[in-house]
């Protein structure tokens, strides 16, 4: 391989090796990916298996993050996962629900999920970050409903809640 290769592959690596991936103890639930274009990271949250015979699901999603240091906006909404209508579809042939989240300005570290609740039961929870550090907290809610002609997806998010910048 030319120097010039080498020197081009290491310039296209160098942002994906710099990136530290913290343990969140959320394996079942939680997994850091990259988006689909090789850009920024995402996390794709998957809910437990269930085998509900009701025509109308509800899913209320609440995730918890926090980054060392402080910073301003590090995460995006919650948004379902691929997207309303394949996240319907799935979820109607026993699939799992599944909402995501894009790390915005991560370049050192991504941020570490410290508590993933789902319709009130929390799934999984890490020790948080000592000082200083900055917490953020999104939600999502999505309910499915099945009617005579078809399914009927609803999804609503809301913004990350910068609940803590501790010094």
């Amino acid at each position: 391989m030319s120097s010039t290769a080498l020197a081009f592959l290491i310039l296209c690596l160098s942002p994906a090796l710099g990136v530290l991936v913290p343990q969140h103890y959320c394996d079942n639930h939680f997994r850091y990916a990259r988006d689909y274009d090789g850009s920024p990271f995402i996390g794709i949250f998957t809910a437990p298996k269930t085998k509900s015979a009701s025509l109308n699901l509800m899913y209320n999603w609440q995730a918890t993050f926090e980054i060392q240091g402080i910073h301003k906006l590090f995460v995006s909404p919650l948004v379902t996962y691929p997207s309303k209508e394949e996240a319907a579809a799935n979820i109607m042939n026993g699939e799992p629900a599944q909402v995501w989240v894009r790390f915005i300005n991560v370049t050192t570290e991504l941020p570490k999920l410290t508590s993933l609740i789902l319709n009130g039961v929390q799934l999984c929870h890490s020790a948080p970050y000592g000082l200083p550090k900055t917490r953020a907290t999104v939600k999502h809610h999505m309910f499915i409903a099945q009617k005579q002609r078809g399914i009927v997806p609803t999804t609503e998010g809301s913004p990350p809640f910068y609940g803590e910048r501790t010094k």
